[in-house]
């Protein structure tokens, strides 16, 4: 490896659209001495929501707590230390097909790696992009991919409701493949030229094959440069193809949002992330359909290699940093209650992802 440590285990974070979320209720009576909630008793109500009737074929991903009731008192992010007789969670389950969950990890074992953990992409970008306000207003994150595309919804501070489309940016390049009448490797080439803000400025004179200045016909764009067999492309036909099929896959958007039930709901409106987010025109496509505030999500509170992560490609990747950071702290955390120190190369490892992090 370049950085001159082995790799023996990894987290890695999953999509697809058999990805499904339920919100789940467990409940248990407080075991501590003086009836102190302690982290066992958290780890025994998450368990409790974990406890739900679930078809065979399907395997749980994630029990993310929503918030902690103490003899009834509502609302606690945090109840360890607080005293009580019962104590109850309100959790987001996040499910997936046990096969190709298992799939997934018998890849990457049969390069000597461990799986350590599983992360749902979506989950793991909201962590890179969502302010605490708009997780806590309610926001839906859209994590637009290759192939699919995440949708995330947060509100009162956690994830509600996650659900996984079949859309993604490989279906625009296939859509300006056939308009193009070319290769899907040159289709690509050219929707990457027209997501560069540079080439959006209306420049009508540029250098031609031959090095001297040539005139683009007003409304094409300039091309020969990707050498498709192209010298200019229409710029209104590509921009209406992509405007069609994102239209297309916000409104399906739409629909799960309906049947989440959170239509108005949703104050703080839609954060685009992922590769797809940088798609020409997408903002406004997505303020069009959603008549919501529209923003294009970009890691955040990172330090360090910035100008390599700081675009939306890498939220989920960064998002990713910051869950296992987060789910090492706890664990250590736990750790260190149970036997009073913590496991030196564990602070190690501990101490060097948060070198990313404010």
């Amino acid at each position: 490896m370049m950085s001159g440590h082995p790799i023996s285990k990894v987290a890695v974070t999953t999509s697809g659209t058999h990805i499904e979320s339920m919100n789940s209720h467990g409940v248990v009576a407080v075991s501590g001495q003086d009836s102190e909630i302690s982290a066992e008793d958290i780890l025994r109500v998450n368990e409790a929501a974990r406890a739900i009737s679930l078809p065979s074929s399907r395997e749980i991903i994630h029990v993310v707590p929503r918030e902690y009731i103490v003899d009834k008192q509502k609302g606690i992010n945090d109840p360890i230390g607080m005293s009580g007789v019962r104590l109850e969670v309100e959790a987001n389950i996040i499910h997936g097909s046990m096969t190709a969950l298992k799939n997934l990890t018998k890849c990457i074992q049969q390069v000597g790696v461990e799986v350590d953990q599983l992360i749902y992409s979506g989950l793991a970008s909201a962590e890179a992009v969502l302010t605490d306000t708009e997780k806590e207003l309610g926001t839906i994150l859209i994590d637009i991919g290759g192939g699919t595309m995440d949708m995330c919804i947060y509100f009162q501070g956690s994830p509600v409701y996650s659900a996984v489309l079949p859309i993604g940016g490989q279906d625009i390049t296939n859509d300006l493949a056939i308009g193009l009448r070319s290769l899907l490797e040159d289709a690509e080439k050219v929707k990457l030229k027209l997501s560069n803000e540079a080439d959006l400025s209306n420049k009508d004179i540029v250098l031609d094959k031959s090095g001297k200045e040539a005139k683009i016909p007003k409304g094409e764009m300039y091309v020969a440069d990707l050498h498709i067999g192209m010298d200019t492309v229409p710029r209104n036909m590509l921009t209406d193809i992509i405007s069609r099929r994102i239209d297309e896959a916000f409104k399906f958007v739409q629909i799960y949002i309906r049947k989440a039930g959170f239509e108005k709901r949703l104050p703080a409106g839609i954060v685009l992330t992922g590769g797809g987010a940088l798609t020409v025109g997408i903002e406004k496509i997505a303020t069009d359909v959603f008549k919501l505030p529209v923003r294009i999500g970009k890691p955040v509170g990172i330090t360090g290699l910035v100008d390599q992560i700081q675009g939306p490609q890498s939220s989920s990747g960064v998002g990713t940093l910051k869950f296992v950071a987060e789910r090492m702290k706890s664990d250590s955390s736990t750790f260190g209650r149970k036997n009073g120190n913590i496991n030196k190369l564990s602070t190690k490892v501990i101490s060097f992802i948060k070198s990313f992090l404010p």
